[in-house]
């Protein structure tokens, strides 16, 4: 697949996601995530290098602190344009909706089960094993059940608490 064609595909998912009306009050929460590999190429390609998920996750653990190098020194995000699927649902969606108060203009966050999808599908850009709808449809099948959800959003909500310590005060977040 060609590079346009994923810059088309992810940008057809993104358009999926309600925009949340970002106040700019969130840069604690951006810590380590995972992205489609195109996703992190076009990051790089403005000039800032977000380190592997697994890398930044060991700087959390070693350090107790991590920053998103796509912060500037107002703690704004400087590739917001084309940021990852994972920071496009956050404050969008049921399990991860943002605590200071951004939501979709119309009020209605997106169900846990959509956000999954679209999460998964962005993962998928590009590859050859993408999920076909079959298995799309049993995937959010699976998280529309009330049960696997409430298990889903304790582990989102326990690692969050545990991945991300507060900052010290005075340290850049």
């Amino acid at each position: 697949m060609k590079r346009s064609e994923m810059d088309a595909a992810l940008e057809a998912l993104y358009a999926q996601v309600p925009d949340v009306g970002c106040k700019g009050l969130c840069h604690e929460a951006c810590g380590p995530i995972g992205m489609n590999p195109r996703e992190h190429q076009r990051i790089r390609e403005r000039g800032v290098k977000i380190p592997h998920f697994k890398d930044a996750l060991a700087e959390l653990v070693e350090t107790g602190d991590y920053s998103c190098p796509a912060l500037d020194k107002d703690n704004r995000c400087t590739v917001y344009d084309i940021r990852p699927m994972v920071c496009h649902l956050w404050g969008a969606t049921e399990g991860i909706s943002c605590e200071y108060g951004c939501r979709p203009a119309e009020g209605d966050l997106l169900p846990d089960a959509e956000g999954y999808a679209l999460m998964s599908q962005s993962l998928d850009v590009g590859k050859p094993d993408a999920l076909n709808g079959e298995e799309l449809g049993r995937l959010k099948e699976r998280l529309d059940d009330p049960k696997f959800r409430r298990t889903v959003r304790e582990y989102v909500r326990e690692n969050r608490l545990a991945a991300k310590p507060r900052r010290k005060p005075g340290r850049r977040g």
